[in-house]
């Protein structure tokens, strides 16, 4: 009987040690599962057939959810130091984020995230900016952030690079490459897009990006260079789920998943599903 016990206790203490999957998520773990929301517009009376906008009310309980949950908003600078020198993160850090750039995402949800501690990363497309900033109008149904108004951003915003002007399917589908196209004439072409955002952006709120989201998620096996260069650590593309983040390794960081909220799927019911 002895002998047999002292078999099993060998072959138990012979097996690997598996980290119990409460430490994961922990500010002084190893890594970290990071919710990052993708959200759009915001409106009051959003189209019943568009996926892309929800109320003011339901980005509400999305943030007074996460609060009630012990959910802590970090920015992009809080989650490159973690990845690049290990400093702490929250104990259940998230990430929420708007993408194209509405003044909508200004007008409605910066009061809630001033109201509830939070804060956000709205991607900007600087050709969208360009043209609200010309026309001088702010209105929540249609126009986009000003570069007016980048400069007297709340705290609880920051902007981030969503090309100057290739979210959109004239030339080319987003940032892909057009067929036939050589890599130096792809490479040079994005990079002149992403710096003359990220030259616009530091001019009106003295900070240069270090984010970019991939316009309409589709992304480009080229592109990865170009980023680095212009000095994007770190990438946000569109697919579903949650991305581990290891502490001191910004590999992770070049493909960060999000999840997308859309009027049928509030944040409870995506962070059950994926988190």
């Amino acid at each position: 009987m002895k002998f047999l016990l002292s078999l099993l206790i060998s072959a138990l203490t012979a097996l690997p040690f598996t980290p119990p999957a409460a430490d994961i998520g922990s500010g002084d773990a190893p890594s970290v599962r990071l919710p990052v929301f993708m959200y759009h517009r915001l409106l009051n009376h959003p189209s019943s057939r568009d996926p892309y906008t929800i109320t003011p009310a339901a980005f509400e309980s999305d943030l007074k959810y996460l609060g009630d949950n012990g959910y802590t908003t970090v920015g992009s600078a809080e989650l490159l130091a973690y990845a690049e020198t290990g400093a702490a993160l929250p104990e259940k850090p998230v990430m929420l984020t708007f993408d194209d750039g509405y003044f909508n995402n200004i007008h409605y949800a910066a009061p809630l995230l001033e109201k509830y501690g939070m804060k956000a990363v709205i991607f900007v497309v600087g050709h969208y900016s360009d043209l609200s900033s010309k026309d001088g109008i702010e209105k929540p149904n249609y126009s986009y952030i000003t570069w007016e108004r980048m400069e007297n951003l709340p705290p609880s915003i920051e902007i981030q690079n969503h090309t100057w002007n290739m979210h959109n399917q004239r030339e080319r589908t987003g940032i892909r490459r057009k067929r036939g196209e050589s890599r130096d004439t792809y490479q040079q072409t994005l990079a002149r897009d992403i710096k003359t955002l990220n030259d616009k952006i530091e001019l009106h709120t003295g900070k240069r990006p270090s984010a970019f989201a991939v316009p309409y998620g589709l992304e480009d096996a080229w592109m990865h260079d170009v980023l680095r260069a212009e000095g994007i650590k770190m990438c946000f593309c569109s697919e579903m789920g949650v991305s581990v983040i290891k502490r001191g390794d910004p590999a992770a960081l070049h493909r960060i998943k999000r999840l997308l909220r859309s009027p049928a799927k509030s944040a409870e019911v995506l962070l059950k599903k994926y988190a």
